[in-house]
């Protein structure tokens, strides 16, 4: 019966099977599970004699109700007929998913016999949808530009939304503007514009350049030597480190805040809006016998006798409390209830989409656009027709960063921000980009309302829900909502919003049916007579969607600016403005007076609030730049109101026009020939002047190039003569040359005397260096023996217990290093070897850190109190299962898309594990973090045979290695081995075992690696079809080199726990990490793993050499002190003598114009560019701003994530396959085969 049936099942359509599917796992999550305790998971949890945590169980049960509504609407998506109906469940598959949610919390509440509730306010969730999507938009749509136009993921653009922040502050400190920016206590309740709008477009323009600056000196060298998407996008890991790097360094980690006047932040300036709102009583809603409960709605209870009016007053109910209340008025029925939006975070949509929008125009209807969509769908055929791809690539990189940058800009004036802060919008801004599709700018326009509703309206949710269900920090989850979104989406519809959006574009131009022309001419003529063709209606009717689209654009531009100079004028200086606080003042009657306190309509210097007796130089700046807001405002107020009646009517006249030629028979193109022999004779004077210009530039430039080939070759001459004299003087000093009879021989008896193994092996050495086996061993020996020395040399401090010191520092370097190289080996095996670019290693390491703390840990600590081993076997074999697991539904995706999904779970753990009370063990109370786990062999080590206890004279093992009576016990004897003076430190043996992990899995993966497997993996990485051809499932295999990954990355965090004794987030931070990780992973050489043992040993010992700089620098007394004291010479140098610096690069500049070397060139006119920008605008107030005292000094952490970033830069730019690259399998020529054949 039961093969029966499932070959009935499996005879039913997929979309019934996934919905039967679907549906039997919302009854189990919810009705049999959270409702009735009866579920599958409640089952198994009694199997295990109730082993699970009863949170976790329901906790399960919601993620099965939440992913089988992602089922139905995978449903939709895949194998729903095409059709109306169709359409419409697409459409509301949002709302869909929101209903299932909120169901499923209203069963759990029941379950649990608890209640709650939250309340849903129509215009917070709008305007927080607007300030969220905006936000991050800013930084999706230059992601969005960069892949379409360049195709990599650039990861350094949340950077540039950095610089875009850190501009408005370096703005605003500068002398021109600091008078009028730095008022925060006058209040006036009157917007000033100029400075806001100045800062706005100078950090578009100079984020921009920074763009173009970063383009040509990292991305250009790449697009030279045609270097793959992943290599540019890991690139963009090492620009992201040196931006954030150079940012902590000039501006500090203190937090800042961009006002462009005082006023600008005053809560009193806010739209009011008119709102309604829902709330949800969630769970129990019965109300106990003799309590009550007051609706939000109301009712009508009586009529008022003197005006007849309905005397309106909330429901009382004493039986239960609604589902669900909507309601629009206050507490006294009558009110209307209103929410307020802030001025300054309305700015941000208003700023950014208007970029976006304008973004847009420019790529479809300008001929730069119409370029740069060239160059996006073919850069060859691009090129072939005459087009600059290098003009239009850094064209990109110009705009795609000055949008971020003038995003950033006007983002500063939300919040108080840092150098971390954008990073932390990467991750939303990549799920934005993710499910709009990558390269779709419509896409990403959606998708970022999209992602931006989630987070909005996570937010109450979250709050409502948290205290009923015990997790008072829920709200710290809502962060973690795009992450989740960004998984799920992928999963229903892997290519994302605009691919589904191209394909419905594509069948809708199919399906168009021709129209009768005759028809169409007389009715389009009618639509351009009418109204309607101010918005282009008639060229729609007929077609031609462009030209609607330019009136369309043209009426709603004009609209749009008629608007917004409109508000300008009540909330500004401009001639006759009054504002509302003017309103209120009762004797002004201009926003003007209100500063000045006269209504005469004139300013004075006097004005100032800076003044005091006497007129100073900051009264009359500030005069000079009030005198221009006005001039600015009134030009913007006198703009707009000619503006909107003048473009309406021009554009309905002619349209108009056209309809009266479409009557008259002439429906050709109207052609203006005055403004067209204008244009021409223009256009060919220019023209004309360019070639001339071209033509004596070409001149200049051969006679240049032509000098210094000559200069050149006289230069190499000489070389070559000084070096053939000196080989002249080398050959007469050797006495006799040896015959080659004689190295004949020599070598046919080095081969028959080491066998002609090792002989092949030198062969193959002198060909292939570092890329045969006994080039690289070689290297790698060289390389260990370079390190170890710089270990044993690594400084420390003088003391008594020197020794014992020395032993600590080895063991912690050591231990560190073998996490290290863990992690390396784990991504090695995933993106070296199979393809797969993992930037979640950090998700499998926290795995191994969580499990084996949770378990360990003692029961009344909220722990498992499993055994060390039992916890370390399960927590690997758990991170193998997820990463098996993971493969199936993640490893078809394609690179960057599997990129941004690992690195998205990584975040997601580290969230949880901020907030999840499940992830909260080793404390008494509720102390964020996971502690008091014990450590492997601790007791063995301290104590020997004895065991440590309440009942012993030893309470715990640290009471053992401080009893000097304990002379026997392991600690105890490696001391006195070592001349330690007492008991060995316990990362010692922690050390040991760590190094013992490592051979072992360095063993297991060579042996893996060089099987039939290993090669599979090999072919998967160099082309997934071919290896598919040949008949390797791709998939299974990709899924078996994920799992081992992951096992081994789950080790890695086991001895990283155990080295913590206590964890908290922060250390899963991606650039104490994921970013190091790859770091060693570039620097040491991909598909090689003692490749990552070098890569791994660099990034340790670099790690411990900086805190010994970070100590150095308090202290001369301390190692290292002259070498920091130097680097703070060197930085302080550079920030304060900026003129000198800029003059260091103007003559590296022009060597490389002497020398015609563009390398030097781009570097010498970028330095100087950059410090001629600092010594003009960052002088010493933004000294004063940035640093305490205005001492400048550089922070050794910065500088090292500095270090760390130019290694990868610099490594991918020129080592690119890394210090030991991968060793390919060379078969061995057949005997008798002479090289020759």
């Amino acid at each position: 019966m039961l093969h029966e049936a499932r070959e009935r099942f499996s005879d039913l359509p997929r979309g019934t099977r996934r919905l039967i599917i679907a549906t039997v796992m919302f009854l189990d999550a919810n009705f049999l599970g959270t409702l009735n305790g009866y579920g599958s998971l409640n089952i198994l949890d009694t199997l295990l004699g109730g082993g699970l945590p009863k949170d976790m169980v329901w906790i399960l049960q919601v993620i099965e109700s939440i992913s089988a509504g992602f089922v139905v609407v995978k449903v939709l998506f895949d194998d729903a007929p095409k059709g109306l109906p169709r359409s419409i469940g697409l459409l509301l598959s949002p709302l869909l998913m929101v209903i299932l949610t909120f169901f499923t919390l209203d069963i759990l509440m029941q379950g649990l016999d608890v209640s709650g509730s939250f309340t849903l306010d129509s215009v917070s969730i709008a305007t927080g949808t607007l300030t969220w999507s905006s936000t991050y938009l800013a930084i999706a749509i230059g992601l969005t530009l960069t892949y379409k136009v360049q195709r990599y993921g650039n990861f350094a653009q949340s950077e540039l939304f950095m610089i875009g922040m850190y501009l408005s502050l370096v703005m605003v400190w500068t002398d021109l503007l600091f008078p009028m920016t730095n008022l925060p206590t006058s209040k006036d309740g009157v917007l000033t514009w100029s400075v806001l709008i100045f800062i706005l477009i100078a950090a578009f323009v100079l984020t921009g350049f920074a763009g173009i600056i970063i383009d040509r000196l990292v991305y250009r060298g790449f697009r030279k030597k045609e270097a793959s998407p992943q290599v540019m996008m890991i690139a963009s890991l090492g620009v992201a480190l040196i931006l954030r790097a150079l940012t902590y360094l000039r501006f500090g980690a203190g937090r800042q805040l961009f006002e462009p006047e005082g006023d600008w932040r005053l809560p009193s300036l806010s739209w009011e809006i008119p709102t309604t709102k829902m709330r949800f009583n969630l769970g129990d809603r019965s109300l106990v016998e003799g309590r009550s409960y007051t609706y939000y709605q109301c009712e009508q209870t009586g009529l008022d006798e003197a005006t007849g009016e309905p005397i309106l007053s909330r429901i009382v109910s004493d039986s239960s409390k609604p589902a669900l209340e909507i309601y629009d008025t206050t507490a006294d029925c009558v009110t209307q209830a209103t929410t307020n939006y802030v001025y300054y975070k309305g700015a941000v949509p208003f700023v950014v989409f208007t970029s976006v929008l304008l973004l847009i125009m420019l790529l479809n209807k300008t001929r730069l656009g119409r370029r740069m969509r060239a160059v996006a769908d073919n850069p060859e055929l691009a090129a072939s027709s005459g087009i600059n791809v290098e003009r239009v690539h850094m064209t990109s990189a110009f705009l795609s960063a000055g949008l971020s940058g003038i995003g950033g800009a006007v983002f500063a004036m939300t919040l108080r921000f840092s150098a971390e802060t954008a990073f932390t919008l990467l991750l939303p801004s990549f799920a934005i980009i993710v499910l709009g599709t990558i390269g779709s700018i419509p896409g990403a326009l959606v998708g970022s309302v999209i992602v931006g509703f989630i987070r909005s309206l996570s937010g109450p949710v979250t709050i409502g829900i948290g205290y009923p269900l015990g997790r008072p920090a829920l709200t710290t989850l809502d962060t973690m909502m795009p992450y989740i979104f960004l998984i799920a989406i992928l999963m229903i519809m892997p290519q994302g919003i605009g691919d589904a959006y191209e394909k419905w574009k594509i069948e809708r131009l199919r399906k168009k049916e021709a129209v009768d022309s005759d028809r169409n001419i007389k009715t389009a003529a009618v639509l351009a007579i009418l109204p309607t063709g101010i918005l282009g209606i008639h060229h729609w009717w007929r077609g031609r969607g462009n030209k609607a689209q330019n009136f369309s654009i043209a009426a709603f531009a004009a609209y749009a600016f008629h608007r917004f100079s409109g508000f300008v004028g009540k909330n500004s200086f401009a001639e006759g403005s009054c504002s509302e606080a003017c309103e209120a003042s009762g004797s002004a009657d201009s926003n003007l007076a209100v500063l000045t306190g006269r209504n005469d309509g004139t300013l004075l210097v006097e004005d100032s609030p800076h003044f005091d007796i006497e007129v100073s130089e900051t009264d009359t700046s500030w005069f000079e730049l009030m005198s221009f807001e006005i001039d600015f405002v009134n030009l913007i107020v006198d703009l707009g109101e000619v503006i909107w009646p003048a473009a309406v009517v021009l554009l309905w006249l002619y349209a108009a026009y056209e309809g009266f030629r479409m009557l008259s028979g002439s429906d050709e193109t109207i052609e203006w020939q005055t403004l067209q022999r204008v244009r021409d004779k223009i256009s060919n004077s220019i023209s004309g002047a360019m070639m001339q210009a071209r033509g004596t530039w070409t001149e200049l430039d051969m006679r240049h190039k032509n000098a210094v080939a000559e200069v050149s070759s006289k230069i190499i001459q000489r070389l070559e003569g000084l070096y053939g004299r000196a080989s002249e003087i080398a050959r007469k000093a050797v006495r006799r040359e040896t015959p080659a009879a004689l190295l004949s021989s020599a070598s046919a008896a080095s081969s028959k005397l080491l066998g002609p193994k090792i002989s092949e092996e030198r062969r193959k050495a002198g060909l292939y260096g570092r890329e045969s086996p006994l080039g690289s061993w070689a290297l790698f020996f060289v390389l260990m023996l370079i390190l170890v020395m710089f270990l044993a040399w690594l400084p420390i401090a003088e003391s008594d217990d020197f020794r014992f010191k020395k032993t600590l520092q080895v063991s912690n370097v050591l231990l560190s290093l073998s996490v290290f190289i863990l992690m390396s080996f784990s991504l090695n095996l995933h993106t070296g070897y199979t393809g797969m670019v993992n930037f979640g290693v950090i998700f499998f390491v926290s795995i191994g850190a969580i499990a084996v703390g949770i378990l360990t840990a003692p029961e009344r600590l909220h722990g498992y109190d499993w055994g060390i081993l039992p916890a370390t076997i399960f927590a690997v074999a758990l991170a193998g299962v997820i990463g098996w697991a993971l493969a199936y539904p993640t490893a078809r995706l394609r690179t960057d898309y599997f990129a941004i999904v690992t690195i998205s779970l990584g975040e997601i753990v580290r969230v949880l594990l901020a907030g999840e009370p499940l992830l909260r063990v080793g404390s008494v109370g509720s102390a964020i973090g996971i502690s008091s786990y014990p450590l492997p062999l601790e007791n063995w080590w301290f104590c020997g045979s004895r065991t440590p206890g309440p009942e012993t004279s030893w309470a715990s093992p640290d009471d053992c290695r401080d009893d000097i009576a304990l002379v026997d016990t392991p600690a105890a004897n490696i001391g006195d081995l070592l001349g330690l003076g007492e008991p060995a430190p316990y990362l010692f043996i922690l050390m040991i075992l760590s190094l013992v992990a490592v051979a072992v899995v360095w063993r297991l993966l060579s042996v893996l690696l060089a099987s039939p497997w290993g090669r599979v993996l090999k072919a998967i990485r160099e082309d997934e079809e071919v290896a598919q051809h040949h008949g390797h499932d791709v998939l299974t295999q990709k899924a078996a080199s994920l799992a081992l990954g992951a096992a081994i990355a789950a080790l890695a965090g086991a001895f990283w726990a155990w080295k913590l004794t206590g964890f908290e987030p922060t250390f899963m931070a991606p650039a104490r990490s994921t970013f190091l990780v790859w770091a060693a992973f570039v620097i040491g050489g991909r598909s090689n793993n003692r490749g990552m043992v070098i890569g791994a040993f660099i990034i340790v010992l670099m790690e411990f050499v900086f805190n010994v700089l970070v100590a150095g620098q308090g202290s001369p007394d301390l190692p290292l002190y002259t070498t920091a004291e130097r680097i703070d010479s060197l930085f302080t140098w550079l920030v304060t003598s900026q003129w000198e610096v800029f003059r260091v690069f103007a003559i590296i500049a022009l060597i490389g114009i002497v020398t015609r070397s563009e390398r030097l060139l781009d570097i010498g006119a970028s330095g100087a560019a950059i410090f001629a920008f600092t010594a003009i605008a960052m002088g010493q107030r933004s000294i004063d701003e940035s640093y305490f005292g205005g001492n400048v000094a550089a922070d050794m952490l910065y500088v090292k994530l500095l270090l760390i970033g130019c290694l990868m830069l610099f490594s991918l730019k020129y080592n690119p396959k890394g210090l030991l690259p991968e060793v390919p399998v060379r078969p061995s020529r057949p005997e008798g085969v002479s090289s020759s054949e």
